[in-house]
């Protein structure tokens, strides 16, 4: 398994996403039919899936992983509780933050039960609560568990990797609360690690992210343009045009209306409409959402 997994990150860090797929099907094609081993490699499968927004699929081998897993008297391992993570951060992808919650605090029991209060799946669900109680708008709940995933993680439970995205999730409830003098101080602090990494981190584009939108909220469009952009660039390296590419691209067209460059917003929202149908769906509230507005800015272009 240790070869595969070494393959694996050769691949997403040359950003092959055909070559991922094919890669990790065959891996599970040929592994032991409902063996623990396999159950971990659709875990691997669900996750590709979920990155480039195949959600359907990803929740399919999520569920496989799952049945495996229970099937071979695994249902309060860590192993099993690290599935149903990663099933619940799904969910809350998808926009069900209340059966994310459900599904985190299920994880965080069986994690504890099995005594994996030092490990980084447990770190994970505090961290994955934080970002659910955040959709929920229950900012008191997600900053407390932020506070403490980052408290364990700074104890030694994690590398530089998870302190990084901890104070990028950490920035983003400050955010929420407009709190924006302490966002930056976080988000600072994160860009910082991932600036020190000798290769690309896929959670570096989130950070920049957050940064623009600190950015943005304090008068300066022009960096976030360029944190929007680098971010961009970033997550079709590793993911391709998914979500979160087109709310990316959302979020620059925004930046172009703000600084009164109307041409531009609209050919960036065209792009992120035509990424979000072809995801959600025409009928999805978002498209019909970003839709909406991209009729109105062409209006006021005339």
């Amino acid at each position: 398994m240790e070869t595969f997994y070494d393959r694996l990150d050769e691949l997403y860090a040359a950003g092959d996403l055909a070559a991922i797929e094919v890669f990790i099907l065959e891996a599970v094609a040929d592994s032991p039919e409902d063996s623990p081993g396999r159950a971990g490699l659709l875990n691997e499968l669900a996750g590709f899936y979920k990155g480039v927004s195949r959600y359907a699929e990803s929740e399919d081998a999520f569920s496989g992983a799952l049945s495996m897993f229970e099937a071979a008297g695994m249902g309060a391992t860590a192993e099993y509780a690290t599935v149903l993570l990663n099933l619940a951060g799904l969910y809350r992808i998808m926009g069900n933050a209340d059966k994310a919650v459900e599904l985190f605090i299920g994880a965080k029991g069986k994690l504890e039960d099995a005594g994996g209060r030092d490990s980084y799946a447990y770190v994970s669900v505090l961290n994955n609560l934080a970002l659910a109680y955040q959709d929920r708008r229950e900012f008191s709940e997600a900053m407390e568990y932020a506070e403490n995933a980052l408290a364990l993680l700074r104890d030694g439970f994690g590398g530089e990797h998870e302190i990084a995205a901890s104070l990028n999730n950490l920035s983003a409830i400050r955010l929420s609360l407009d709190e924006l003098e302490a966002a930056d101080v976080l988000i600072s602090e994160a860009l910082s690690i991932y600036d020190s990494m000798a290769e690309p981190d896929v959670h570096h584009a989130a950070a920049l992210t957050t940064k623009a939108v600190v950015q943005c909220r304090s008068g300066d469009h022009r960096g976030a343009l360029d944190g929007f952009r680098k971010a961009l660039e970033l997550t079709r390296r590793f993911f391709g045009e998914n979500i979160e590419y087109a709310i990316c691209r959302r979020n620059i067209a925004d930046v172009f209306e703000i600084i009164g460059d109307l041409p531009s917003a609209a050919a960036e929202l065209a792009d992120a409409v035509r990424i979000l149908t072809g995801i959600l769906g025409g009928q999805h509230q978002s498209v019909i959402n970003a839709r909406g507005k991209l009729e109105q800015l062409e209006k006021r272009i005339g």
